[in-house]
């Protein structure tokens, strides 16, 4: 899973699937909108499945405490300390360049500019001929040029479609993103208003998409 700020597990539901399939989370960034679910998912997969190892999340710097807070604050200190005791999560925190193995993935992480006093983080997965980049929130930087340059398909944000916005990529600038980097297939999410945006693909709720490796020239 790319970060964890919607209402998952009731997500999950409407779309017939279940927490015990999810093996691992990535969080980008430790904003509200894409972290605050992560300790209902990890109380709710425990519960579902205590037969499961523990949940794995990878994250930036600082990803430890806050989850620890939210989960104080979400389901309370002492269900939080029973859950953590017996069902992990397995908090990783990595850096810019850092790289591993991942429920079958090769995973890297690659620093990406938000906000300067925020430490925010971009993907790069690859199994079975497939790269997939994800920005999560992320301005034109280098970080996200180096991801849509070394992947076949970018999950990139773009919050707004008729006006900068600040701390985050727009359309001219996702645009420009496409250009420099014509190997990739945008998928665009994060999108505070919707609007054509030639050669890429917007998401929406409960969209299901299949990735294969390109066809050869």
């Amino acid at each position: 899973m790319l970060d964890c700020g919607g209402p998952v597990v009731r997500l999950l539901g409407q779309m017939g699937r279940d927490t015990g399939e999810i093996g691992s989370v990535l969080i980008s960034h430790l904003h509200g909108d894409h972290v605050f679910a992560l300790p209902t998912l990890v109380a709710a997969r425990a519960m579902a499945h205590p037969e499961l190892p523990p949940l794995r999340v990878v994250g930036p710097e600082g990803l430890a405490a806050r989850l620890t807070e939210l989960g104080h604050l979400n389901v309370g200190e002492h269900f939080w300390g029973y859950v953590t005791e017996h069902q992990g999560p397995l908090v990783e925190e990595w850096t810019d360049g850092q790289s591993g193995e991942l429920d079958g993935f090769r995973l890297a992480a690659v620093r990406v500019e938000h906000y300067p006093q925020l430490e925010c983080l971009g993907f790069r997965l690859e199994a079975g001929g497939v790269s997939l980049g994800y920005s999560g929130d992320s301005t034109l930087c280098p970080g996200v040029r180096q991801l849509a340059g070394s992947v076949q398909y970018l999950l990139c944000e773009c919050s707004s479609m008729t006006a900068p916005a600040p701390g985050h990529l727009w359309r001219e600038e996702v645009e420009q993103l496409m250009r420099e980097a014509p190997g990739a297939r945008f998928i665009l999410t994060h999108l505070f208003d919707r609007a054509p945006v030639p050669g890429a693909l917007l998401a929406s709720d409960g969209l299901v998409l299949r990735l294969r490796p390109p066809l050869p020239d």
